[in-house]
């Protein structure tokens, strides 16, 4: 009328098996799902670090759209200043050229955004490179106002 020894440690034996298998298959998955959420964080860090680099590079619009309103806070704006205020950057061009027609003066340079700089086996870093054309309007006898507008790139290129 009791249960017989057989049965009794087979039943034990057998949930202690289950509960191995079911810690051993927790411990299976948990580590696929950090490799697959590993795999897909450096799938997507080139887009993410081309994003930085792009910010970077409408910072670097920022400011010298504002270098541009400074330098024409007093009335006027010399070749030279503009010059200095556009070095190349390799891969960007720098200053492109310059118009002047009527009270508009018209800056077009190749700006350069750098992304981080990553360290796998090589340290490579991520550019966006922009061409911009910068408008200082009436820069004579008073500030000028500065605009900044993005070109397409064969603007830049061709000079």
């Amino acid at each position: 009328m009791g249960t017989r020894p057989d049965a009794t440690a087979r039943t034990g034996r057998g949930a202690a098996l289950g509960c191995l298998g079911r810690g051993c298959l927790s411990v299976l998955f948990t580590l696929l799902v950090l490799v697959v959420g590993c795999w897909i964080w450096l799938a997507t860090q080139p887009g993410r670090d081309e994003a930085a680099a792009r910010e970077n590079l409408n910072a670097s619009v920022e400011r010298h759209r504002r270098a541009l309103a400074a330098t024409a806070a007093d009335g006027t704006l010399s070749d030279a200043e503009i010059t200095s205020a556009f070095p190349p950057a390799k891969p960007a061009r720098g200053l492109v050229r310059i118009t002047r027609q009527g009270g508009t003066t018209s800056v077009v340079a190749g700006l350069l955004g750098i992304g981080p700089a990553r360290t796998f086996i090589f340290v490579n870093e991520t550019y966006a490179v922009g061409c911009f054309a910068f408008d200082v309007t009436d820069p004579t006898g008073r500030a000028g106002r500065v605009t900044s507008r993005e070109l397409p790139a064969e603007s830049c290129a061709r000079g």
